[in-house]
């Protein structure tokens, strides 16, 4: 998906293998386990964006699951020479913005229990917290919300039986190999 916004003297744009470089220095500061050149270069075929002004700023990284019905983030940082800006705040709108165009029905991600700044800003958005994950590395125990913001109401799933298979009057036992 591509992406192009421009407001508040900031460009909101599809992130390219060129953006790397700065994308790894923002995620090294932003996160323990950071992710390596290569993590970020196979999901530059995904939702992956980045807002810059004179240099970037931050980025998000999401990508389709479940046949394009739902959409998992990341990846979401903020260079910290930037946070309490609104960069954040901006990367989620255009991402929401351009899922509203697509089939999506729902959107997830994970955040850092510690991090109450970006669960609050979740929150403004709609994302509940609906379970509570564990993860250990390095000696460390971290504890992470898993959110979820609704989109829009699941379709039912109608599946009908060609008329080949059946016809008035007659039986037949259909069954669904495993």
């Amino acid at each position: 998906m591509n992406v192009t916004a421009a407001g508040h003297s900031m460009v909101i744009r599809s992130a390219t293998e060129k953006d790397l470089d700065r994308v790894l220095e923002i995620d090294q500061l932003s996160f323990p386990t950071p992710w390596t050149h290569h993590c970020f270069k196979i999901t530059l075929k995904d939702i992956f964006f980045v807002i810059e002004r004179k240099e970037i700023m931050g980025y998000l990284v999401a990508c389709l699951c479940d046949l394009g019905l739902r959409v998992e983030v990341l990846r979401i940082a903020v260079h910290p020479d930037h946070r309490r800006n609104g960069i954040a705040k901006e990367l989620i709108e255009t991402m929401l913005q351009l899922l509203s165009k697509e089939n999506v029905e729902s959107v997830e991600l994970e955040v850092s229990s510690a991090n109450r700044g970006a669960v609050e800003l979740y929150k403004k958005f709609g994302f509940e917290i609906k379970r509570i994950a564990t993860f250990m590395a390095d000696q460390d125990f971290y504890i992470f919300y898993v959110m979820k913001l609704k989109l829009r109401e699941p379709e039912e799933m109608k599946y009908q039986v060609p008329e080949k298979y059946y016809q008035v009057g007659d039986y037949y036992d259909l069954q669904i190999a495993a």
